[in-house]
């Protein structure tokens, strides 16, 4: 291989090809004067040879390191040395492929992606709940308290406060269902007739918090986050923009290397992810309940809406892999999943895809938080609906469109949150679990009542939420809305059902899934509880009779030792030749 150039590397998209060496063709790229990966791959490394190769400030050091490491070198050392050598080593291969990711060409959608310039996204809104089973009630009625959102609730046409409402829906005589309250901005231009002028951060403009009573023992408060114009574009501003490749930085880890492709998509995620940080933070500070208790990010959903593509629609036959795989990349920078075969989709919610929580391992910048999305086609969503679906609702689709169907999908977004409550609950159980048997006879006072308090709440609201779950699917929702999802062939899996004879669509009910899930989980941790309830009632039993002959035995002691003290004491009280000592004394 050649040595690096000794002009820079270009770090801008339009002057890379300047600083371009020729490359080397093989055989068949000669015949045919096409370009084929394996000469990007040989012009990446023409220009940017590998470690070690050439006078980089990391190349000597690297050398040291393999020198150290290797030969008779590696016979004579510590094995806690040589780890030493070959993590410094590990930590100097990514500034080698920092500086070889300046070099792709800007055409290989392996390390870029191409977002279309006619498409743009909108987030049109985003909501995050918080669930209060009865261990976290306190907390509910606390934050009501403190942040007096009672104030403006008779303007609202409201005949009783928050506490009331709250007393009698959870007592079963109440309603199902309230407004808790509207919050606005200071110096925004929103109103609201009940509206409170407030503290808010500066993404968004209101936050419309509303309480969902399941059954008696469950309030489920979830916040509507309606977003300011520059929020709501923020994403498309970030995926519109070129981004260059760059390193990321970790605290006790090793640098990452991100190429243009792996660096749009960690851009892109962490703009809507910052719009969800906020949205979680301001619910765990204002309103903290069971997530908020657990440190656990709230289940949360928002609603994507683009310009031009539409998922839902199968792509034409004549459609080249290059464009698909680009388009797939350009969605997958906002975080969106077109890889699945089946879309969710709902006959309530038309041409709007339910998007399922993402994976880290794909969306390294989304992390493993419940995060839902609801994202489609603004026009395609309007026109299913029809011209008078939306009047009523504002001049502004994005939100005629969050206020005419995300209202249906509250009952659905509960039940979702129950989910993870289940998740977070089986995890709690197998800390006690663990620490039960590890700490076993090694407890003080302080962590026994910790002990006994957590377990206390888990028992408690397991066996409190499994009836009110139940009983909330089995109830009627035809007032509330409950859009039925289903697994939907879509897009190139249709045309493969097509082409095997069958134009029958194939659809599995989600919402029947999460319910039969929700079902085993209950079993699975009330049984667990139980379980876990009756081996520590037996332990707790033997320890207190081995405690009680513990302290029967020492008792005794006490005893012995307290005759000894008596009989000592006589012996000394008098001295004398009639006393008792002085009889045992010649």
């Amino acid at each position: 291989m050649t040595s690096a150039p000794k002009t820079p590397l270009s770090r801008d998209w339009g002057t890379r090809e300047k600083y371009r060496q020729p490359r080397r063709k093989s055989a068949k790229s000669r015949a045919d004067s096409d370009v084929t990966v394996s000469d990007d791959i040989e012009a990446a490394y023409d220009l940017v040879p590998s470690l070690g190769e050439g006078r980089r400030w990391y190349d000597p050091p690297y050398r040291t390191l393999i020198w150290l490491s290797s030969g008779w070198r590696r016979k004579i050392q510590p094995a806690r040395l040589l780890s030493t050598w070959n993590k410094g080593i590990n930590y100097l291969i990514p500034f080698n492929e920092h500086d070889r990711n300046f070099t792709w060409p800007l055409d290989n959608w392996m390390h870029s992606v191409r977002v279309p310039t006619n498409d743009h996204v909108n987030v049109a809104g985003i909501w995050a709940v918080e669930l209060f089973p009865p261990a976290d009630l306190p907390a509910l009625q606390r934050s009501i308290a403190r942040n007096g959102w009672d104030k403006q609730r008779p303007l609202g046409g409201a005949d009783a406060g928050n506490q009331e409402t709250l007393a009698r829906a959870r007592s079963g005589t109440g309603t199902t269902w309230w407004r808790m309250a509207s919050l606005v901005r200071k110096g925004s231009t929103w109103f609201a007739l009940d509206g409170i002028r407030t503290d808010l951060p500066s993404v968004f403009e209101t936050v419309q918090l509303r309480a969902i009573q399941v059954g008696d023992g469950l309030t489920a408060v979830i916040a509507e986050f309606h977003l300011s114009d520059t929020a709501s574009n923020s994403v498309d501003v970030a995926w519109h923009t070129k981004h260059e490749p760059f390193m990321r930085f970790a605290r006790g880890r090793r640098p990452i290397s991100y190429d243009r492709r792996w660096g749009t998509f960690w851009k892109v995620q962490s703009a809507r992810v910052a719009l969800h940080k906020e949205a979680r933070t301001w619910l765990m500070d204002c309103l903290p309940g069971f997530f908020g208790r657990h440190r656990e990010p709230h289940p949360l959903l928002d609603l994507l809406l683009l310009d031009n593509f539409d998922p839902t629609r199968a792509e034409p036959p004549n459609v080249s892999r290059d464009t698909s795989l680009r388009r797939r990349d350009a969605m997958r920078a906002l975080g969106l999943d077109l890889f699945y075969p089946d879309q969710l989709l709902a006959d309530d919610l038309p041409k709007l895809i339910l998007g399922l929580p993402p994976r880290a391992d794909s969306y390294p910048a989304m992390g493993e938080a419940p995060t839902w999305s609801l994202w489609g086609k603004r026009d395609a969503v309007m026109k299913a609906l029809g011209d008078d679906a939306l009047a009523g609702y504002g001049s502004d689709p994005n939100r005629a469109i969050a206020h005419r169907l995300v209202d249906r999908m509250y009952n659905l977004f509960v039940m979702l949150a129950v989910s993870d409550l289940l998740s977070v609950s089986a995890r709690e159980q197998a800390r006690i679990r663990d620490e039960a048997a590890n700490k076993h006879g090694k407890f003080k006072p302080k962590a026994l009542r910790s002990l006994r308090r957590s377990l206390l709440t888990l028992s408690l609201d397991l066996t409190t939420l499994r009836r009110d779950v139940t009983a909330f699917w089995e109830r009627d929702w035809s007032w509330d809305g409950d859009p039925k999802f289903f697994f939907t062939p879509v897009g190139g899996s249709r045309r493969t059902n097509r082409k095997a004879g069958s134009d029958e669509e194939t659809r599995t009910e989600f919402n029947a899934s999460v319910r039969a899930r929700q079902e085993k989980d209950f079993a699975r941790l009330v049984d667990s509880d139980r379980d876990l309830r009756d081996i520590l009632s037996t332990v707790a039993s033997l320890g207190a009779s081995v405690d009680s002959f513990r302290l029967g035995r020492s008792a005794l002691w006490v005893a012995v030792a307290s005759l000894a003290v008596a009989i000592g004491t006589m012996l000394v009280a008098e001295v004398g030749p009639t006393s008792f000592l002085g009889w045992l004394l010649p």
